[in-house]
């Protein structure tokens, strides 16, 4: 995955690049106009805009009709002044937010290039025939560039705040067999992430059983001991019984059928298994175990990039089992066509991380649905319940999407837990 990570970057990296020198380009292109050519050109711009805007134009007097053009081309070329070296401030403000750093440093240098760049651009015209050199302009071009990245450093920054924050989100269910109440925590595609805030979310709501559904770590990580997926799982056991099912990011199964990359998984090592039961945690691929009358089962993930579905011999096997069964499905795309129709009493998910981008309560994209997803978050047929995630696996940030610790209330009424959390 990491290699995978890297070129995609690159490949943004180069393209931002790219988009900088057209950038550069273009601004010098028109520098290099003379005064008349680039009268000429900004007079096409000012003829299609007044004829557009000014009602009954052709029929003012010649006198208002060239004043109202003069007017209009001075507007029009100071502000294609400032969108041009916005953009290019823009471009490189995005370039610099790829590398890892404080944002008003890269905010200050985005700013600093920009404003060389429009320095120059104006030194360059002294040498253009019936041009010259304005400080005006240079305040004007830099003006751009300040607005618009300044708007992305105050997006950044809202981003930031917004999307950190891990919220506890609770569902309230009836009480098992006998009245009996019950507490789960899922904690969902943690990805390597700190783990410190949901691990004290977890705790502060004394559950009695925490259920992982997969991309707790990521491939690379599975067989070091200092991983900090581990060092989670320890943390967890001492609160409550942990179970673990396998997500696709464990098995190094990341797309499918993408016609330039069909990754093969690779299943979990026995090193990585031993590591994970040293930590008190239990693993469970494709199997299930009875805890304290409930049959706690692991769908693993089934990504192996030509197809994505579930082993259907396992879900079989536990449709067939007895006991309250909770299912542990990484994939909420697996829901619909192959466990809805089954009696298993509640499945939990991660995968989606709520769409990535959320407005209006709907998600955005998710891997298996694509676009305007609709199983990201929330619950569904009043027994799948799925988790936006705690952790984020890419460098492209949650937008409306704040990371969430979801916990199961059996038994529980609202009043019961207000204080908790």
């Amino acid at each position: 995955m990491k290699q995978t990570k890297n070129i995609k970057l690159t490949l943004l990296r180069l393209f931002l690049v790219i988009l900088i020198l057209l950038n550069m380009g273009m601004i010098y292109h028109f520098s290099a106009e003379n005064a008349e050519k680039s009268t000429e050109t900004t007079q096409v711009v000012v003829d299609k805009v007044v004829d557009n805007v000014i009602p009954d134009f052709d029929e003012k007097p010649e006198e208002e009709q060239q004043s109202i053009r003069a007017e209009a081309s001075h507007i029009l070329r100071k502000m294609a002044h400032m969108l041009e070296f916005g953009l290019l401030g823009l471009w490189c403000l995005l370039l610099l937010l790829t590398w890892r750093g404080g944002l008003f440093i890269k905010w200050a240098a985005a700013l600093g290039f920009t404003l060389l760049y429009a320095i120059s651009d104006e030194a360059h015209q002294h040498f253009v025939d019936g041009r010259g050199p304005s400080p005006t302009d240079v305040l004007i071009d830099f003006s751009g560039a300040l607005i618009f990245c300044t708007a992305v450093l105050i997006l950044s920054l809202f981003l930031r705040k917004e999307c950190r924050e891990t919220h506890c989100t609770r569902y309230f269910l009836p009480a098992l067999d006998g009245g009996r109440k019950l507490k789960i925590a899922v904690a969902a595609d943690l990805h390597s992430s700190p783990y410190e805030t949901p691990l004290q979310m977890i705790q502060a709501e004394h559950p009695d059983l925490i259920l992982i559904p997969g991309d707790l770590m990521e491939d690379t990580q599975t067989e070091d001991e200092a991983a900090s997926g581990f060092a989670f799982l320890r943390e967890c056991t001492r609160i409550a019984p942990t179970y673990y099912s396998v997500g696709n990011h464990e098995i190094a199964c990341y797309h499918k059928g993408n016609p330039w990359r069909h990754p093969t998984p690779v299943p979990l090592s026995d090193r990585a298994r031993e590591l994970i039961r040293q930590t008190g945690a239990i693993l469970l691929d494709n199997e299930s175990q009875m805890w304290e009358g409930l049959r706690i089962c692991a769908l693993s993930s089934g990504i192996n990039g030509r197809e994505n579905k579930p082993n259907a011999q396992a879900l079989a096997s536990f449709a067939g089992e007895s006991g309250y069964r909770i299912l542990l499905c990484h994939h909420p795309e697996y829901y619909v066509p192959y466990i809805k129709d089954t009696e298993i009493e509640l499945t939990v998910c991660g995968h989606a991380h709520g769409g990535h981008w959320r407005w209006f309560g709907k998600g955005i994209y998710a891997p298996g649905q694509g676009l305007f997803p609709k199983f990201t978050a929330g619950i569904h047929d009043g027994r799948c319940i799925i988790s936006r995630g705690l952790g984020n696996h890419t460098w492209i940030p949650r937008i409306c999407n704040n990371p969430e610790l979801v916990i199961l209330c059996f038994g529980y009424e609202e009043q019961d837990t207000k204080n908790q959390g």
